[in-house]
């Protein structure tokens, strides 16, 4: 496991999260597992629609049927984003253990909102997750 360590103020919050899939539980592994591929395939962020929409929809132009499958991605994607539903960070809520020693175990959908607007309180950024959950961590995740 690694420690994620952030401040707000005086305050400083450490974030234990697992950095194996060895370490992790199976429920953990398959629930932050659907997160990675509804981010991979669909995105998280305005900026996916360039990366995994319009490419993919250029591309398949002359079949109707793969076409509305990518524009279906594409809605859900709108969708998350008007919900302010963010799946990358969801999947990052799957890996966390603890928070300040106490273990996070609830991996309802509810319980994962609850953590990640807890987290963004105490003042976890996306600048701090890009900087101490570096790439090769989340690839180490996936394989």
């Amino acid at each position: 496991m690694i420690d994620i360590e952030f401040r707000k103020g005086l305050k400083k919050t450490t974030v234990k999260i697992y950095d194996n899939i060895d370490q992790m539980p199976i429920e953990r592994f398959n629930k932050a597992n659907k997160y990675w591929m509804l981010h991979d395939n669909i995105g998280s962020v305005p900026a996916d629609f360039d990366a995994n929409h319009y490419n993919k929809l250029t591309l398949l132009a002359g079949d109707k049927n793969k076409c509305i499958a990518e524009l279906n991605n594409f809605r859900i994607l709108v969708f998350n984003i008007q919900n302010e539903i963010n799946v990358e960070h969801k999947s990052f809520a799957c890996l966390v253990h603890s928070v300040n020693g106490v273990e996070q175990d609830d991996l309802s959908e509810n319980a994962l909102d609850v953590l990640l607007k807890s987290l963004s309180d105490k003042g976890l950024t996306q600048e701090v997750l890009k900087k101490k959950l570096a790439p090769s961590v989340k690839e180490s995740m996936r394989t």
